[in-house]
């Protein structure tokens, strides 16, 4: 039995808690929060790639300075590099700022993405993950899979598997 309903804890919670079925949950508000997410992505990976490239480039400028025997010329013109580099990161950043703000008003005014608080899952999100088997934002997306089709969870990877796993 899967049980759709709308509320996380009326519908959801009591139907998987105590009559032990499989629960999928409607969230209206999610097809448009796809939409704006799909629409931002670009925005989203550029600057912060950008920056993360930025704080690399510094790093291994600054170990140079560190750890390196250089002529006193070199020195001055890697330091000028290093000041160079931490002003466009503050560019980028400041640039990152404005985007997620502008991101954020796109979502909703006061509260921003659903799903999302900064970079971590909401409580919200949190809420729907552990007591929702499945989630979608209208129950007729069911008809655009086959009736036989499985759904299962994707696989939970801890913070080091990233690097490990090349995720």
């Amino acid at each position: 039995v899967l049980y759709v309903g709308d509320h996380i804890y009326g519908d959801i919670l009591r139907s998987k808690k105590v009559l032990g079925w499989r629960t999928m949950l409607v969230i209206p508000e999610l097809e448009e929060e796809v939409k704006l997410l799909s629409e931002s992505k670009d925005t989203r990976l550029g600057s912060t790639g950008e920056s993360a490239i930025l704080l690399k480039t510094k790093s291994i400028v600054s170990n140079g300075l560190l750890f390196e025997d250089l002529a006193y010329d070199e020195k001055q013109r890697l330091i000028s590099e290093v000041h160079d580099l931490k002003v466009q990161r503050e560019h980028v950043r400041r640039l990152h700022q404005d985007a997620q703000r502008i991101c954020h008003q796109k979502f909703h005014k006061v509260w921003g993405q659903l799903m999302k608080t900064g970079f971590q899952n909401s409580r919200f999100a949190h809420q729907v993950e552990r007591f929702a088997c499945l989630y979608t934002s209208q129950v007729t997306n069911l008809g655009l899979y086959s009736p036989e089709k499985y759904y299962r969870p994707s696989e939970d990877f801890m913070p080091h598997e990233f690097d490990v796993l090349g995720l």
